[in-house]
């Protein structure tokens, strides 16, 4: 990694995988506005001494060992706390703690590593260790990061898209000030002193839903409309989740010689302008304008995702509306909530997309994030024009307007 690498800066989940199957740690860090922290992850089914001597001193927080519920089965563990009764902040799965029956005390890194290597061994059995124990195990929830964005389920994803056994070994880490935990510069600044590369769950999360088909049609049926023609309107099941996105499609999607490409929109579903027609954003304005705009075309798609007030939920997108109110803006109101000014991921609609036939589209949308998710994705989706959809113009919405336009870099006039 380079001495020069920013706070943000972060390596490829290809290269995160390649270090642990040669028995590197990682540092995997988690997203701002969830628990913003940083933990040493290796492998345990190579894991030494060495390296967990290293992970105690540098991380000072809880060893842990990540585990499927195939492992949890294979070694009879159970929950700590169970479920209904899980208070923890991020509900974090605790199981019985372990030692291995030949590791002694069970404390030394010699012994801990013991442990760990023998959870990973496919043919260990539950009489092969005492409870309780040094070593936590954690159970991720199936479907991994794609269910709960979490380091448990980085670590048994990563393991698994490594080709390793299910069962890792992770640590916090703790600021050197002992203050708080680890965060930017200073995570930077270990991985640099140390030769460790840093990755993100939100990079691991793009990763895999960019390489696996997540998306599945559930039904399709043609919706005539007073407006806006006759589309065919498909229902998606989203694996690991529980959304329901749907295509509206008109015409026929797949490339004609001669003629642009279709037009479409990805749009975020806002129960207040879509449905109640509010003044205060211009949702509905560019639903309806998109679902005119592909009509009058003759071909087109509107995908419909479910990622209210920019992924928020309608609750704390309410909230934030009290928040404006009271003088803040959308940013700023976001912000207060402690949420990212757009925490909106568009992979589900770039699968959907490609579940259309689609590969060259005209975008309708005024955001750069949008047309950056199609560059980013590895999809084989090309943008050959961004289409603007300009609401029309009102009071109760300008400062809104602004906002997106000077703080989130939208095209607005």
């Amino acid at each position: 990694m380079s001495e020069s690498a920013t706070p943000d800066r972060r390596d490829s989940i290809e290269d995160a995988l390649a270090a642990l199957k040669a028995g590197r740690p990682v540092i995997v860090v988690d997203a701002h506005e969830r628990e913003n922290e940083g933990d040493f992850v290796a492998a345990a089914s190579t894991i030494t001494a060495e390296t967990v001597d290293f992970m105690l001193r540098h991380g000072r927080g809880v060893l842990c060992a990540p585990i499927t519920k195939d492992t949890a089965d294979r070694l009879d563990l159970r929950p700590i706390v169970e479920e209904s009764a899980n208070t923890a902040p991020h509900r974090t799965p605790f199981l019985v703690q372990v030692d291995h029956i030949a590791a002694g005390t069970g404390v030394s890194p010699e012994a801990r590593a013991a442990t760990l290597r023998e959870m990973a061994n496919s043919h260990s059995v539950a009489s092969d260790f005492v409870k309780p124990g040094h070593i936590f195990p954690l159970l991720a929830k199936p479907g991994g990061v794609l269910r709960r964005a979490g380091h448990t389920e980085a670590v048994t994803d990563l393991l698994a898209l490594a080709g390793l056994p299910p069962v890792g070994c992770l640590i916090e880490i703790v600021s050197a000030d002992g203050k708080g935990m680890a965060r930017g510069e200073e995570l930077q600044r270990l991985a640099a002193e140390h030769g460790l590369l840093v990755v993100s769950i939100e990079d691991l999360i793009r990763h895999r839903t960019s390489r696996e088909r997540l998306v599945t049609r559930e039904a399709e049926v043609p919706i005539p409309t007073r407006q806006y023609g006759t589309p065919r309107v498909i229902a998606y099941k989203v694996e690991h989740q529980t959304q329901e996105p749907v295509a509206l499609v008109w015409g026929d999607l797949t490339d004609q010689p001669g003629e642009k490409p279709p037009l479409v929109r990805m749009h975020s579903s806002c129960f207040t302008g879509d449905l109640l027609d509010s003044l205060r954003c211009d949702c509905g304005d560019q639903l309806h304008l998109a679902m005119k705009r592909c009509h009058e075309a003759g071909r087109g798609a509107v995908v419909y995702l479910p990622q209210e007030g920019r992924g928020i939920g309608l609750t704390a997108k309410l909230k934030a509306y009290e928040l404006q109110d009271a003088g803040a803006d959308t940013v700023e109101a976001n912000h207060k909530l402690g949420f990212k000014a757009d925490q909106r991921d568009y992979m589900v609609g770039l699968q959907i997309l490609k579940d259309l036939g689609l590969s060259r589209i005209r975008l309708l949308t005024n955001n750069p994030k949008k047309r950056e998710s199609f560059v980013s994705s590895a999809m084989g989706l090309e943008v050959v024009e961004q289409v603007p959809i300009i609401a029309p113009p009102e009071p109760t919405r300008e400062k809104y307007l602004a906002t997106k336009r000077e703080k989130m870099g939208h095209a607005l006039p």
